[in-house]
């Protein structure tokens, strides 16, 4: 009996020790999380609604601050912008994509049927996944979806979601977008009762935000990723029809005080030495406070002091790129990253990095919303001058007096603007009325300079001095480039750095016209070969213009130039040879962009992105430039400058083409440098995605400086 008892106890200590250890087990592997990433949606807000929140300057000046590009694949707001964070890479959603419920038998049941079978234990799913996927299918961009929720998963780590911005109507839960997996599932989280009434909110009913604190407190040791979805500034904005503008502030006051004293309580209630708290709006602000597309976001947390914010994908102090946050995420947790375009934030330490956004968001805004208008009037301006160049020459009017001086000012001034568009910049205005002031003062003080000065042909010092300008801004790391209206447009999110089409066709036709005039005796022909290599290192180089297109056409204008120079016969045979060595110099940096530099360029990454995935990467790239160019086509003003320009050469030719024989006898490098740099902007057009408005602008200057010359030698011909 005695030994049975014996049996019996051990039995029963075994099994107590075997509950002890399990318990032990499942306990460590629930607080086996060792970071957290608290990612803090604030959809619409914006950065004047800082002076209203106590506890988020406090998290400004204690931590790092940025403007964040927030366009989707189409848009700046709705639900893309969510996605697009998940896959860093520009992804398509909208509000029925985004359907995510807490679990229940009944959603299992939806989901199973619509997608497949459910594995695993998730708090959150989404029963519209299907669609998600369906709406991605023919996107260019070819996005992981889920990418951000798979690395975590791959990696045994956890995802959280809290919170919604559901209004009476609508089902609005895009914020669930970003944690979740590739399959549409999220670990931990509440979407469906997380709101609380509340009759003086809109709609009734607002956030609980005492209950999120509650479940982030259940959740912070099993998840690494918890996402909060404050939502009740997307309800107010859907809302604001129904308000007068004096309720619209009031509501919009209160909203920015519950969610200033719930950010209060959540860096009370965290471990800020293993922690990072984001804090972001995906969509850019609300209309009716700040017309910006560009969103404040800020980082706090470990290791991250008072700063500004940048990264590899912008090169730009205080702008950040959406597709930059997962890539946040994972590095701060330190696994693998798979399928993300974006690049880890660089935290960069600066005293008054608050008064250093605001001035630089004012910049941006000033230049993004001025640069439509701006080129719009410059290309009707060109329009009317090459017309007029065009109409004077190919009736063979009288060139002298006035007639000849008007002449010579529009197309001077046609040459000049591009110049002062870029050095408009050096100073730091936000003010469209100075901008404008500033920009006309330019003008008229080049016009005068170059129009009285006698020695030179009138077109060598101002394309001359536009190259020299662009070239050594382009060098020394586009101080003037970056916020000038032919710059990039960060709102935009095509380009953050390097030089873009606009001033690659600036540079390429100032470059053709220049060492066209230039070139005359030997030691000409050495500098003009100087000028045409440094054209391409700097547009081609990643450390500076990094722009592939750009490339391919100096190349091409460089080529073609050296063999006219040397009197080699230009052959079908030959102009394919140009492209292969011109194909054959891409890839070589492109393999070196991918292979040295720890932060590949666009063309580095689409080396490695092309050795992954093969010709649909390939496929979707052509795609992607020969649509772009087609919108362009049909939509820009650069499409009818294009026209007017070619109308304009091919009628000057046509009527007076004995005259520019003559011309171009006796100025054999002016007709190879105005060639070339036809060729350049004919590549140009055919090999970028925005290529019209690179060839627009560079057979621009062309025109206008070939209308100039052949009025001058006409003039003294006459004479």
């Amino acid at each position: 009996m005695n030994c049975r008892i014996r049996k019996t106890f051990m039995l029963l200590l075994i099994f107590v020790l075997l509950i002890s250890i399990t318990h032990n087990s499942v306990a460590a592997s629930e607080k086996q999380v060792q970071k957290n990433v608290y990612l803090i949606i604030l959809n619409r807000y914006s950065l004047t609604d800082v002076k209203q929140m106590p506890n988020l300057k406090k998290i400004i000046d204690d931590g790092s601050i940025g403007l964040m590009n927030t366009r989707g694949l189409y848009s700046y707001n709705g639900a893309e912008g969510f996605l697009t964070i998940n896959t860093s890479s520009r992804a398509y959603a909208n509000y029925s994509s985004s359907e995510f419920h807490n679990f229940s038998e009944e959603n299992k049941e939806i989901y199973e049927r619509r997608i497949g079978q459910f594995n695993g234990e998730h708090e959150v799913l989404n029963t519209n996944f299907s669609i998600l996927i369906e709406l991605n299918k023919d996107n260019t961009y070819a996005p992981n979806i889920g990418a951000l929720g798979d690395n975590l998963h791959k990696s045994g780590l956890k995802t959280a979601i809290y919170g919604n911005a559901d209004t009476l109507d609508n089902i609005i839960r895009p914020s669930c977008l970003i944690p979740m997996d590739s399959k549409g599932l999220i670990d931990y989280g509440n979407v469906d009762n997380i709101l609380i009434v509340d009759k003086q909110s809109p709609y009734g009913f607002r956030t609980d935000y005492n209950k999120i604190l509650e479940d982030i407190g259940r959740v912070k040791d099993k998840a690494s990723l918890i996402v909060i979805d404050t939502g009740d500034l997307d309800r107010l904005s859907s809302y604001s029809n129904k308000l007068t503008e004096e309720m619209f502030m009031v509501h919009r006051g209160r909203i920015l005080s519950s969610i200033d004293n719930f950010l209060g309580e959540l860096v009370k209630s965290i471990d800020k030495n293993n922690s990072i708290i984001m804090i972001s709006s995906p969509n850019s602000g609300e209309e009716l406070i700040d017309n910006s597309k560009l969103s404040p976001t800020i980082v706090w947390g470990s290791d991250i002091s008072k700063g500004i914010l940048s990264s590899s994908t912008t090169r730009r102090d205080g702008v950040i790129s959406n597709i930059d946050i997962a890539p946040t995420i994972v590095d701060f947790l330190n696994i693998p990253s798979e399928g993300f375009l974006g690049s880890p934030l660089v935290y960069k330490d600066y005293e008054n990095n608050l008064s250093f956004i605001e001035n630089t968001n004012n910049r941006i805004n000033l230049v993004s919303n001025s640069r439509f208008y701006l080129l719009t009037i410059y290309g009707v301006l060109s329009i009317i001058a090459l017309s007029f160049g065009a109409f004077i020459l190919s009736f063979k009017i009288s060139l002298s007096g006035k007639l000849y001086n008007i002449l010579t000012i529009t197309t001077l001034t046609i040459g000049i603007i591009p110049l002062c568009l870029i050095l408009n910049s050096i100073i730091n205005v936000t003010s469209y009325s100075k901008f404008i002031v500033f920009s006309i003062i330019l003008v008229i003080i080049f016009i005068v300079s170059f129009y009285y000065q006698k020695r030179f042909n009138k077109f060598l010092i101002p394309m001359g001095l536009t190259y020299i300008v662009l070239l050594i801004d382009v060098l020394s790391g586009g101080n003037l480039i970056r916020y000038s209206v032919l710059g990039y447009d960060p709102t935009i999110g095509a380009r953050y750095f390097g030089i873009g089409n606009e001033l690659v066709g600036i540079l390429l036709g100032s470059m053709a016209v220049f060492i066209g005039i230039l070139t005359r005796k030997k030691w000409t022909k050495a500098l003009s070969l100087l000028i045409m290599f440094l054209t391409i290192l700097a547009v081609g180089h990643p450390r500076f213009g990094a722009n592939v297109g750009g490339t391919i056409a100096v190349v091409f204008t460089a080529l073609y130039f050296v063999l006219e120079m040397k009197d080699i016969e230009i052959s079908f045979k030959k102009i394919i040879g140009i492209g292969f060595i011109t194909g054959i110099f891409i890839i070589v940096l492109g393999f070196l962009d991918a292979k040295i530099n720890p932060n590949p360029t666009h063309l580095g990454r689409a080396i490695i992105m092309a050795s992954r995935d093969g010709a649909s990467f390939i496929n979707n790239v052509a795609l992607r430039k020969i649509l772009m160019n087609i919108k362009l086509v049909g939509s820009s003003i650069w499409t009818k400058v294009l026209y007017v320009n070619l109308l304009s050469q091919i009628a000057i030719i046509l009527t007076i083409q004995d005259k520019i024989r003559e011309l171009f006898n006796k100025n054999k490098y002016i007709f190879i440098g105005f060639s070339s740099g036809i060729v350049g902007s004919i590549i140009g057009f055919l090999v970028n995605d925005s290529g019209l408005i690179l060839s627009s602008l560079s057979m621009l200057l062309i025109t206008i400086s070939f209308i100039w010359t052949v009025a001058e030698y006409i003039s003294k011909y006459e004479n």
